[in-house]
């Protein structure tokens, strides 16, 4: 949900042929089993106030950090690039409080997630730090610019109401490289990386 996107041009719409589905790479923090059944928990008590929200498995939750685009099929040089770039790359551990809800990307449907108003600076210097790698990899047209850090619970109607929740603490022992492709279930994670001890 991070950074700017460019679109792809199917070239099988073009030719009259089946579309290939949407891969959509990006680096991610995922929720340990336990993280997520708290998470869980907090979308369950909005199920009553939210009746139209879409809501995403609990298998797929995910904090994503950078998004490097998508693309009409796999793009294995985005790959490569991006494994290099994290390769290396010594991040130290931090923790992350996500303690709100806040509606992002299209206002039409937009994403309800649960956000986290203050990052510790330990968060924002991992984030920084694998932010220049990715544009020295040559990603810089894609990497965002800002960050907020968040995790989507499900896709709402317009400005949903957004109660109180209760925060909910992470504590992420690494990060990964995550492929999703249009109309499946499951992602494909293609690398990943351990946060060290402080």
């Amino acid at each position: 949900m991070k950074g700017q996107v460019r679109l792809a041009i199917r070239q099988d719409d073009l030719f009259g042929g089946p579309p290939s589905p949407l891969h959509r790479l990006f680096f991610a923090l995922l929720p340990s089993a336990s993280e997520r059944r708290k998470v869980a928990d907090v979308a369950g008590g909005l199920h009553a106030s939210h009746p139209h929200v879409r809501w995403v498995n609990p298998e797929r939750y995910h904090l994503t950090l950078h998004y490097l685009g998508e693309s009409s099929g796999p793009r294995q040089d985005w790959a490569v690039r991006a494994r290099e770039a994290a390769d290396g790359f010594t991040g130290e551990a931090f923790e992350l409080e996500l303690d709100h809800l806040l509606p992002l990307g299209n206002p039409r449907r937009p994403a309800l997630t649960l956000a986290g108003a203050s990052p510790s600076p330990d968060l924002i210097r991992f984030w920084r730090g694998l932010q220049e790698r990715l544009i020295r990899a040559g990603f810089k047209d894609h990497v965002g610019r800002g960050f907020i850090p968040h995790l989507t619970l499900g896709y709402s109607e317009p400005q949903p109401a957004t109660p109180a929740v209760p925060p909910i603490l992470l504590a992420p022992t690494g990060f990964v490289l995550v492929q999703s492709v249009e109309g499946q279930a499951d992602y494909s994670f293609l690398g990943q990386w351990p946060l060290h001890p402080r």
